[in-house]
């Protein structure tokens, strides 16, 4: 029996470079998102800061089903609704979806968070394909913003356009700290 072997595909550094050139990055600056449910209700947040090796991304939520739940940075910062207006996953290279793809991952695609018994998640993770900058046309500060969202199920990290992962739980608009 043979056993294959996952690869975890990271951007490659002429990538993010190409995607941060000539663009403003303060390292430690930070932004955050306060997430809300699809009840409108708080979903708790999750706060950014800027890295020489990426963004850090530290998850403080509640209210969510046990278990797995994809978390992706999408395109707008429009959190109304069922969430549908923020887009499609952060994607300025136009990479394939997916951590396990083999042309991904995209740049909002990040590994599922795991809500405990009692529908809180404390994590945190780093993301060396996304930047804090406020100058980058592409950026997560782009003229519509950006937003972060949890679904319901697990991101299988390979099937456009969302992994699988399901209807959108929470979303929260990525604000840059002043």
């Amino acid at each position: 029996m043979s056993v294959g072997r996952a690869r975890f595909v990271f951007p490659s550094v002429a990538a993010i470079a190409i995607a941060c050139a000539g663009h403003a990055v303060a390292f430690g600056e930070t932004a955050t998102a306060t997430l809300k449910g699809a009840d409108g209700g708080d979903a708790g947040t999750v706060t950014f800061t800027e890295g020489s090796a990426g963004v850090l991304l530290k998850f403080a939520l509640k209210g969510l089903p046990p278990g797995p739940h994809a978390a992706h940075i999408v395109e707008k910062g429009i959190c109304e609704a069922d969430f549908s207006g923020a887009g499609g996953i952060h994607n300025p290279l136009g990479a394939k979806h997916g951590l396990l793809a083999e042309d991904g991952p995209m740049a909002g695609d990040l590994p599922n968070v795991y809500a405990a018994a009692d529908g809180t998640v404390a994590a945190e993770l780093l993301s060396p394909a996304i930047s804090l900058s406020t100058e980058a046309e592409d950026g997560l500060f782009d003229a519509d913003g950006s937003a972060i969202v949890i679904l319901e199920n697990a991101d299988d990290y390979e099937t456009d356009p969302d992994g699988g992962a399901g209807k959108r739980l929470a979303c929260g608009v990525i604000s840059i700290k002043k």
